[in-house]
């Protein structure tokens, strides 16, 4: 790509449209161009069929809306997971996203960072450390890319949205709040706030953020132990930030939003699958209107000692918590075997 040519993907649709007038063209230009990136998928403007040739030709030479390279793709054995690793916009790093198939749901898991400062010892991203957040486009560019992969298969587009990739999306905010609104958008995506969820390791400031934004997207808190001790262990943020500061920002977030917050819960073996984890999580989160999702530790993180519980102890994890009257729901890992489930995106790519 030429350098001086302008990524039309890192604006907003108010920012392209008063581009797009300064150009001399009228506003409807704008609407144009975003319906034939986001819905259509085109990576050209010879493809914008609903403009003059000339008028391609001028854009073409002010403008880019090339796509992300896909360098891999794994279908995982059960076919209910892909994998992909595109190559980034602005330095050839690899950044990691996963397609989760659930009967009508298309479920696109995002990255919204090349690696990740938070250093939770059961995930691989936490390994590389922080790299640097991805922009506007990279986001999207994963969404399209995804939305390219379901198309060449016949299928219809992505139903449903998580940022539970690489990263900590909160700590992206200003671009993740834009990368939303594009998402929602009635000429892009035009997902509603309901089919979008935000995973947080708890950055308390951020979660404040995202409440007070109106975006109206579920969140989810990776609360993954009982007692602020294991969890200091497991996720060092946790120090700053603990268990009962995060359950207290939930409850004010269902108040304000009327969304209920899912605290992601991982299980380890011997860790957090015991019988004092089911009384300090009855403790914690009894009589709040909050969802319970039980992952079962993946392989990955590189820590011998941590490893899942056994499925019997898994499903008697997951009743003694529904006896109790809290919504528990055991979550199967997808993907595990193209190392595409929880914990496990570690920009292979980039590593090679």
């Amino acid at each position: 790509m030429h350098p001086k040519l302008i990524r039309i993907k890192n604006f907003s649709p108010e920012e392209l449209k008063t581009t797009v007038q300064e150009t001399g063209e009228p506003a409807f230009r704008a609407r144009q161009i975003i319906k034939w990136v986001y819905q259509k998928r085109v990576d050209t403007f010879d493809e914008m069929t609903t403009m003059s040739k000339t008028l391609r030709t001028r854009f073409s030479e002010m403008f880019t809306v090339e796509k992300l390279v896909p360098r891999k793709t794994l279908v995982s054995e059960n076919r209910d997971a892909v994998k992909f690793a595109f190559r980034l916009c602005e330095s050839d790093h690899s950044v990691e996203c996963v397609l989760l198939y659930d009967g009508k749901r298309r479920t696109a898991c995002l990255s919204s960072q090349l690696g990740c400062g938070l250093g939770c010892v059961f995930c691989v991203t936490g390994q590389m450390g922080f790299i640097r957040n991805l922009t506007q486009e990279e986001i999207l560019g994963q969404l399209i890319g995804i939305n390219d992969y379901l198309a060449a298969q016949g299928d219809k587009p992505v139903t449903n949205i998580v940022f539970m990739g690489m990263g900590e999306a909160l700590s992206n905010f200003e671009v993740l709040e834009r990368v939303i609104k594009i998402i929602m958008h009635e000429d892009a995506f035009n997902l509603g706030g309901r089919k979008i969820t935000v995973s947080t390791a708890g950055i308390l400031p951020s979660i404040e953020r995202l409440m007070n934004s109106e975006l109206n997207v579920g969140l989810a808190i990776s609360l993954n132990a009982y007692s602020d001790e294991e969890r200091n262990r497991l996720m060092p943020v946790s120090r700053s930030y603990p268990i009962r500061s995060l359950v207290d920002i939930a409850r004010r977030f269902y108040r304000k939003t009327g969304r209920r917050v899912t605290f992601e819960y991982v299980l380890i073996k011997g860790k957090t699958d015991t019988r004092e984890a089911i009384a300090a999580l009855h403790k914690l989160l009894g009589g709040f209107p909050c969802k319970i999702n039980l992952i079962p530790i993946n392989p990955g993180g590189g820590v011998d000692e941590i490893k899942p519980p056994s499925d019997n102890k898994l499903t008697w994890f997951a009743d003694e918590l529904h006896r109790r009257g809290l919504s528990a729901t055991i979550r199967k890992s997808r993907g595990r075997d193209i190392s595409g489930a929880c914990g496990q995106l570690a920009g292979e790519a980039l590593k090679r």
